[in-house]
This record gives C-alpha cells, sequence and structure tokens, in this order.
C-alpha cells in the first residue's frame, strides 16, 4: 500500500477521519492524499423581463482556496511527527466525481461517515453510499460523531 487518498468535507468530524487515516499509514509508511472538494455554488441569473432564471456555477475566488488549503494544513500539522508524507488537495468539482478521479492513484480510500438517518439520506443523498455503489478501490468509511 503506496497512497492512501483521504477526502474530508472539512466538518468539525475531519481529523478523526484524517487521524484514523494516519494510524493506518504510519505502520505502512504509506503517503496520505488529503482532499477537499469544493462544490461551485450557483447564483440565479434573471433572464429578460420574465421570471425565468438560468444558474450560474460561481468558482470559489483564489482566496477560498487558499483559506481551505491552509485549514487542510492544519488537520495534518499535528501528525507531521509520526513520518507520514502528506499532500493537501483543495480541488473545485463534484465530490464524487473528483473523489474517484484521485482514488486511481491510491491504494485505498478514506472517508468518514456521520451517521445521518435514512430520511437525510433520501432528501440530502450521500457520497460515501455512491461511492461504495461505485468503487474500484477499497474504501475504509470511519464513523464519525461530532462531540
Amino acid at each position: 500500500m503506496k497512497t492512501i487518498l483521504v477526502a474530508v468535507d472539512l466538518s468539525p468530524t475531519s481529523a478523526q477521519i484524517v487521524n484514523a487515516a494516519a494510524d493506518l499509514a504510519e505502520p505502512l509508511q504509506a503517503k496520505i492524499i488529503l482532499l477537499h472538494v469544493i462544490s461551485a455554488v450557483s447564483a440565479y441569473t434573471p433572464i429578460g423581463s420574465s421570471m425565468d432564471a438560468v444558474a450560474i456555477p460561481v468558482p470559489p475566488s483564489k482566496e477560498e482556496i487558499q483559506e481551505i488549503k491552509k485549514d487542510l494544513d492544519s488537520l495534518v500539522a499535528p501528525l507531521k511527527n509520526r513520518g507520514i508524507t502528506f499532500e493537501t488537495v483543495a480541488k473545485v468539482g463534484l465530490p464524487l466525481e473528483e473523489i474517484q478521479n484521485y482514488s486511481a492513484h491510491s491504494s485505498i480510500v478514506v472517508v468518514g461517515s456521520h451517521g445521518h438517518g435514512g430520511l437525510y439520506h433520501l432528501f440530502n443523498g450521500s457520497v460515501v453510499t455512491v461511492l461504495l455503489k461505485h468503487a474500484t478501490k477499497p474504501i475504509l468509511v470511519v464513523p464519525v460523531r461530532e462531540k
């Protein structure tokens, strides 16, 4: 096992996911790629004088991407003394697609599950569920809870 892809949403539970991945990477001397996918926000623009509107994706600014990179770096900073090589990536796109793209270059994917119920997933979906359904690499799902 050479590379572990760790996908995080930068929620308060992300540190738990990174720690679990580090526990796996350390004895295997594996590199960790820490990935956060930024979904573009849509802005609705009116068309003509009618009430019609079109959604236009608005990418995050360079400053927002730099701030996210700092957040990713702060997640791995406490683990630097463990001898693990880290790479942090902030990517704009669709989370599922980007995780799948980066998983092609990894041995295993580590993600977290917040443990939301079925009703939540019915309305919001779950990246982890779809990722498991279309997996081509092993996936480690870390159950996390906010403390």
